[in-house]
């Protein structure tokens, strides 16, 4: 091999100026690059933590009363239900159907109670066991009493021959009084006639036999006027006993007819109170509208223990809201308003994607070292994917406040200032 000669080797060993201008030109233009790359391009910063979403009406449980068999249920699972729709009858003495009796009883009973003149039609069927049989009884024995004094004759007759011997009386006081007044003119004209003879008499004009035939004329005529004065006071008495002795019985009367009404009122609303205790001991009764949800597999003469929860009911037009605790540690950088991205375990987020929330509010939390944090949900449960989730009560997942959206150049400044710290 040829040993190279020195200006060969100068020209080997010296680069072209045009490359090293190039290089340095396409270096410069990476670094520009990226230096703009970081302060244009923006990663969020997040606060994580456990997030629980439920609808903001409260599903409502249903939970039986006591201990018992489950006799009858009358709502499938799912189906939509209303306040106060019957669920599930319990076991007991008496049934549903025997309920719907007594209501229609009650209905009669109110009526009657506004207006005596309406009828109560008592089965003959023999339903009215257990708790309801002493008031159905009361009211049907007091409305057969009451019927009885209305329609009887026997008060009404004896009013009649009342007010009949007051009308005799009346009419023999009117005769009485004009006999009386007769008498007093013919009382009057004997005293004139009377008071003549004794003057005659005085002056000798008038025998003494005659005079003692005036006088006792006189006299006759004054007996029988006094006479006829007590004959009308002694009918006035009959009048005044005759009057309260119509008072009497009338007052007998009222007082019965009143007693008879106020002891069917009463036994009224007791039959209406027991029926709203047995309703509350024997019958699930659904608390709103909404869509029924069986929390357990459940069958007729199933037993069931006090307090169990047997249904919920999910309200039909109902918000949802998500409640997350955050640890307090960078708290100063959540605030209302913020963007909170909701991860549901239920539905992985990979395949469903995730829900979209805004903080509402900000409130302490029972643990020290969390903040709660009320997110709500604009779209309701409709995920990113546009899949919607199903809530039965609630969901359990994780959310990511996202606090605020820092430039690539300022966290790669934050974490050389962390070195230097």
């Amino acid at each position: 091999m040829l040993p190279h000669s020195d200006d060969i080797l100068d020209i080997l060993n010296e680069s072209p100026r045009w490359i090293v201008r190039i290089g340095a030109t396409v270096i410069s233009f990476i670094l520009i690059l990226f230096l703009g790359g970081t302060w244009f391009i923006k990663y969020p910063e997040v606060l994580k933590g456990a997030a629980v979403v439920s609808p903001d009406a409260p599903t409502i449980q249903v939970m039986a009363k006591s201990d018992g068999r489950l006799m009858r249920i009358l709502v499938s699972d799912g189906a939509m239900v209303k306040k106060g729709d019957v669920l599930a009858e319990m076991e007991n003495l008496s049934s549903l159907d025997d309920t719907r009796k007594i209501e229609q009883l009650l209905v009669k009973g109110y009526q009657f109670v506004k207006n005596p003149n309406t009828e109560i039609v008592f089965s003959g069927d023999t339903l009215w066991g257990g708790d309801f049989q002493p008031h159905v009884a009361r009211i049907e024995q007091n409305y057969r009493l009451y019927r009885w004094l209305m329609t009887d004759s026997y008060y009404e007759q004896k009013l009649a021959s009342i007010q009949n011997q007051l009308k005799a009386q009346k009419k023999i006081i009117t005769v009485n009084t004009q006999r009386k007044s007769l008498t007093e003119s013919e009382f009057r004209n004997i005293t004139a006639a009377y008071q003549t003879d004794q003057k005659l008499l005085e002056e000798g004009l008038y025998s003494k036999s005659e005079f003692l035939k005036r006088e006792n004329e006189y006299l006759e005529k004054q007996r029988e006027t006094t006479g006829m004065e007590e004959h009308i006071i002694k009918s006035q008495l009959s009048v005044a006993q005759l009057q309260s002795e119509y008072n009497s019985v009338m007052f007998e009367f009222e007082t019965k007819k009143r007693d008879y009404l106020m002891a069917i009122a009463e036994s009224v609303q007791q039959l209406d109170q027991t029926l709203q205790a047995w309703k509350y001991r024997h019958l699930l009764t659904a608390p709103s509208d909404g869509k029924l949800v069986w929390l357990k597999t459940l069958a007729e003469r199933q037993h069931i223990s006090a307090n169990e929860a047997l249904f919920s009911v999910l309200p039909e037009q109902r918000n949802y809201q998500a409640i997350v605790e955050i640890p307090v540690r960078g708290l100063g950088k959540a605030s209302v308003g913020q963007k909170v991205v909701l991860k549901m375990d239920d539905y992985p987020f990979q395949e469903f994607g995730t829900l979209e929330g805004l903080v509402v509010a900000m409130t302490p939390s029972e643990n020290i070292r969390h903040y709660r944090l009320t997110v709500a949900l604009p779209k309701g449960l409709t995920s990113s994917y546009h899949q919607p989730f199903y809530c039965k009560s609630e969901m359990a997942g994780t959310a990511e406040v996202v606090t605020q959206d820092l430039r690539l150049l300022e966290r790669l400044f934050y974490g050389i200032r962390k070195l230097f710290m």
